[in-house]
């Protein structure tokens, strides 16, 4: 590939497909360069999914903010990787929107880890973040409560 200034690439816009390559070069400190790419999956912006109810995760979940918005409890239950695949290393946030409680938990055989054992939303307007670690074991943080 010739070389090309940004200013003349096309713009893609927000039609960036999850598999969009796009070219990137990586120094090795000595002024050499190799090809590396970004996939489109690991740009795109978060978007949101408003619940009012209990939810399971769903695989288009990924990299999305699930929105709980209620004055019940609620529970956001993370599937068994046999029920929904999510790659390795994909984050789901979740936010607290109204007064009721919103508790993260596992499905029989899913492992979450968080600090002090914590797995309820703090407050509302609270926000966690799910990080998936293994198979079916996963991180827990953000502002939580027992």
């Amino acid at each position: 590939m010739a070389n090309v200034k940004i200013s003349q690439l096309t713009a893609k816009g927000s039609n960036i497909a999850s598999s969009d390559r796009f070219a990137i070069a990586q120094d090795d400190g000595g002024g050499v360069f190799s090809s590396k790419y970004v996939l489109g999956s690991q740009i795109h912006n978060m978007s949101f999914n408003l619940k009012t109810v209990n939810y399971t995760l769903a695989l288009d979940d990924s990299r999305k903010m699930i929105e709980v918005d209620s004055t019940s409890n609620r529970t956001i239950t993370v599937p068994l990787n046999s029920a929904v695949a999510f790659p390795i290393g994909t984050k789901v946030m979740v936010s607290r929107l109204n007064t009721g409680t919103v508790k993260i938990a596992g499905s029989a055989g899913v492992t979450i880890h968080s600090a002090g054992g914590k797995y309820d939303l703090a407050a509302q307007y609270s926000v966690a973040t799910l990080l998936k670690r293994d198979t079916d074991t996963w991180y827990l943080y953000g502002d939580l409560i027992v």
